[in-house]
């Protein structure tokens, strides 16, 4: 049996209805179609503007520290949302109760190199082109640290770089982009960087640096020896059930003892060879002791015979000793740490490293340790040609190290660090060091 066909079709008003309809949705999906790429030309703009920002810094690093000098002073602005509103006279606003005077003078018989800008840049074709400009500073740091290594407030260098990027792709309210970085002078011993405020009031003898070189020797042996060859990473913070197991300057085995440190900086040339400490690793490196991100908490051990890098071991986390002391070693609360790295190969990456410090027994090979502090020093963009970073941390005052027992530095490149890192000592022209703050030294 067939259905009934209905003939009746839309009228006028009905189809006046749908088209109306139809027409707002259309409306409605080219408003959020338009929206969206707004935000995407707008995210691109800004990640245009940090790799500008960043490529500037690594270029104004890599200059002589001399050198490091603006060439004439930079703009100054009334408008919060243009890089010269930080500029005030001849000083520049880092942050909210931090102003650091601008560095104007080059270095003796040196060239001031940087140019404040703005200088223009353009990343793209047609009509997706994105501008903007780049605004550079350069100020003095005064650093936290009451030792005698910081007789002025011009300790170190601060590099800022400012980016802005231009309409359309700005929105209005958008601040500037800008990224900064500390660079101490290769040629001295710098103070530390981040850092809490100096040490407490002292009314006893007075205080000293004392000055520990980093070397690529065991520790059972009392002074440094002149590194020949390349070798294997070395089990220098194993712990393990047996004697033989636990990385001591004791072990039988020069490959299971701590690294030394000791007073003296790395005698030689800086063209000598620096010889790979971990040549078990490849990649891009051609000496110093490269560590592989592992642990996302601070470690100052990791388990014997533990062959996995993807977890704390021998590739991560590497320990250093003193010889046994002589005598009773007053810590007066302050150690600084001065380190030559790299991320290896050089690519940007982000760093994550902890410094512990200490004091050690031996007792039948098995070692007691007591922990005298740690800090850890995390930057998001870790050098990526060989520099020096310093960090200087506090410990509780009133530290001894007693007669006959070690201090122990262990250094633990942590997992949040996005590649491999790779640490440049024992070599006149990379003098790796620790600091501390004392009143009866070496």
């Amino acid at each position: 049996m067939c259905s009934q066909r209905n003939d009746a079709g839309f009228t006028l008003i009905e189809m006046l209805i749908a088209v109306t309809v139809v027409s707002m949705g259309v409306a409605a999906t080219l408003k959020v179609f338009g929206s969206a790429g707004r935000t995407t030309l707008s995210a691109q703009a800004q990640h245009v503007a940090v790799q500008q920002v960043q490529a500037e810094v690594e270029q104004l690093a890599s200059l002589p520290y001399a050198e490091l000098a603006l060439t004439t002073a930079p703009e100054a602005s009334s408008d919060p949302r243009h890089p010269g509103f930080k500029v005030a006279g001849g000083s520049f606003n880092v942050r909210s109760g931090l102003s650091e005077a601008l560095v104007t003078a080059p270095g003796e018989g040196a060239t001031a190199r940087v140019e404040p800008g703005p200088d223009s840049f353009a990343v793209g074709t047609g009509g997706a082109t994105i501008t903007g400009k780049l605004y550079r500073y350069v100020t003095w740091r005064d650093e936290t640290c009451p030792l005698t290594l910081c007789p002025t407030t011009e300790d170190t260098k601060r590099i800022t770089v400012a980016a802005t990027i231009d309409a359309p792709f700005r929105p209005s309210n958008r601040p500037p982009v800008w990224i900064s970085t500390i660079v101490a002078d290769a040629a001295t011993v710098p103070p530390g960087s981040p850092a809490p405020p100096g040490g407490t009031p002292h009314s006893g003898p007075p205080v000293t640096a004392q000055s520990l070189y980093l070397y690529d020797t065991p520790c059972s042996q009392a002074t440094r020896q002149t590194p020949a060859a390349d070798h294997e990473t070395r089990d220098t913070a194993a712990r393990g059930a047996a004697p033989e197991d636990n990385s001591t300057c004791e072990h039988p085995s020069t490959d299971r003892q701590p690294d030394l440190m000791a007073p003296g900086a790395p005698p030689g040339s800086p063209g000598d060879e620096l010889y790979r400490y971990s040549n078990d690793l490849d990649g891009p490196y051609y000496g110093g002791l490269a560590t592989k991100p592992a642990g996302s908490t601070c470690v100052h051990s990791y388990d014997a015979g533990g062959e996995d890098p993807a977890v704390p071991s021998r590739w991560s986390v590497h320990s250093w000793s003193t010889a046994p002391m002589p005598y009773l070693f007053h810590l007066d609360g302050q150690a600084t740490l001065s380190l030559f790295t790299v991320s290896i190969g050089g690519v940007p990456a982000a760093g994550r490293l902890c410094a512990t410090l200490i004091e050690q027994s031996v007792t039948n090979g098995v070692p007691t340790d007591r922990l005298l502090g740690d800090a850890t020093y995390d930057l998001s963009a870790w050098p990526r040609s060989i520099r020096r970073v310093t960090f200087t941390f506090q410990l509780p005052t009133g530290q001894d190290i007693l007669p006959g027992n070690r201090l122990v530095l262990v250094l633990h490149t942590q997992g949040q660090s996005t590649h491999d890192l790779l640490y440049a000592y024992d070599h006149p022209a990379y003098p790796s060091l620790l600091e501390l703050a004392t009143t009866t030294p070496l």
